[in-house]
């Protein structure tokens, strides 16, 4: 059935776009219904009738030019809105997550932590079950204009994400009973990218939470946000000239560090739940902001490491040290396939994640059918080849590892199959 359903997508699409090459092909304007094979017969009439049929042809030709086209975008609209159908593909896992909204003190910035919750609470029957987008079709619109769809009229392609579950539990309590004695859960406070913000990485946060830590992603408040929700009720949307790009950068650091240091007194508070190691991450913007964070940290901060998805370390603004250079403490950066074509490389180790693009670092790729985010992959990096769960998986485990025993070197933080050590 899946193969039938992903065939007919294909073939919607594909038979669109040949309408519209054979619009486009036949769309000559001197094109002459005389250089047919019957021209023969046509050289009988009058000059002035064989100039009609010409104009007429001609009109013919220019009508097919407007309408193909228009049937080429009509039959991607029918097919696009078929194929998020039953979709985001919610990903499983081996363990009861839960997930909550906080607000940091200063700039009232919003924090999502995901957290390892009970089975009661996943399967009490009055369990309510937290929304993948915290403010709905709020968040999907800003992320759609960020990408142009709305003045598209392609806002629906992301509007599917606004009901969407993220699987986990509103408000759960937070599972500490797998732990042994003496230990804590740890915590990555984790930045997200240019345009982002803290739902869009909701399934693979979830799987992180599984493997026993929590995540705190944290809604930037520089403009840089797709959209956030200020302590007033206002929205904020994304503007590029909120801040010049040092201020942005500076804002973004703060905010985490901010993070680290309130939130273990916060979840103890609220949960009475210690935290253990506490590590900072982020994507593509959101890195070098995790960078300038560690970096900046006072003497005794309790920040043990860094994590890193595909480094934007371009968008340093001359405030962190270049490519290539390593980290004053332990860091494991995690590329894409163009990543490692452009030679990306950050701290103590540097792996490849074989057949990931820059989008399997978010949920990109499980927002709608693969063949669909495949092929909008020959436009931007939403999805590479590998299985995006399983990518997910790996990073999880492999993160898992290193944030227990904050050794770059250990075997089982770079091990998988998917990775390749680069550096």
């Amino acid at each position: 059935m899946k193969k039938l359903y992903n065939l007919f997508i294909i073939a919607l699409c594909l038979s669109a776009a040949f309408h519209v090459i054979d619009g486009f092909i036949s769309y000559e304007p001197q094109y002459s219904i005389r250089s047919s094979s019957s021209s023969s017969c046509l050289q009988m009439l009058p000059p002035n009738l064989l100039s009609g049929i010409d104009d007429a042809a001609t009109l013919l030709t220019r009508s097919q030019a407007i309408t193909y086209p228009l049937g080429f975008l009509a039959a991607f609209r029918t097919g696009a809105a078929i194929s998020v159908i039953n979709q985001p593909q919610m990903p499983k896992v081996n363990a009861a997550v839960g997930s909550t909204v906080l607000r940091l003190p200063t700039y009232g910035t919003r924090v999502r932590l995901f957290y390892p919750t009970t089975s009661e609470a996943l399967n009490d029957s009055n369990a309510v079950m937290a929304p993948y987008c915290t403010d709905g079709l709020q968040t999907t619109n800003g992320m759609a204009r960020l990408v142009k769809f709305d003045a598209l009229g392609l806002s629906f392609l992301l509007a599917h994400l606004a009901n969407a579950s993220s699987g986990c539990v509103a408000d759960g309590p937070i599972n500490n009973s797998n732990l042994g004695d003496g230990e804590n859960l740890p915590l990555l406070v984790y930045s997200h990218g240019y345009g982002g913000n803290m739902d869009m990485s909701a399934f693979f946060f979830r799987t992180m939470a599984s493997k026993g830590m929590i995540v705190a992603a944290v809604e930037h408040t520089d403009g840089t946000a797709s959209s956030t929700v200020l302590p007033d009720g206002s929205e904020r949307k994304f503007n590029e000239y909120f801040m010049t790009g040092r201020q942005q950068l500076t804002r973004r650091a703060s905010e985490l560090l901010e993070a680290v240091e309130f939130l273990p007194s916060e979840l103890e508070r609220m949960y009475s739940t210690k935290v253990g190691t506490i590590m900072v991450g982020g994507h593509s913007y959101g890195a070098p902001s995790a960078i300038m964070a560690a970096n900046g940290a006072a003497e005794g901060s309790r920040i043990a490491g860094m994590i890193l998805h595909d480094p934007a370390l371009g968008m340093g603004y001359g405030m962190l040290p270049p490519n290539g250079a390593k980290s004053r403490i332990p860091s494991v950066t995690y590329i894409s396939d163009e990543y490692n074509k452009a030679k990306v490389r950050y701290g103590d180790l540097t792996l490849h994640v074989r057949g990931a693009y820059h989008g399997n670092f978010v949920d990109a790729p499980l927002w709608a059918p693969s063949v669909v985010m495949r092929t909008l992959s020959l436009l931007i990096p939403a999805a590479g080849p590998s299985n995006p769960v399983e990518v997910h998986e790996r990073l999880a485990e492999s993160a898992s590892e290193f944030i227990r025993n904050k050794n770059p070197a250990s075997l089982n933080v770079q091990s998988s199959k998917l990775f390749e050590f680069i550096a």
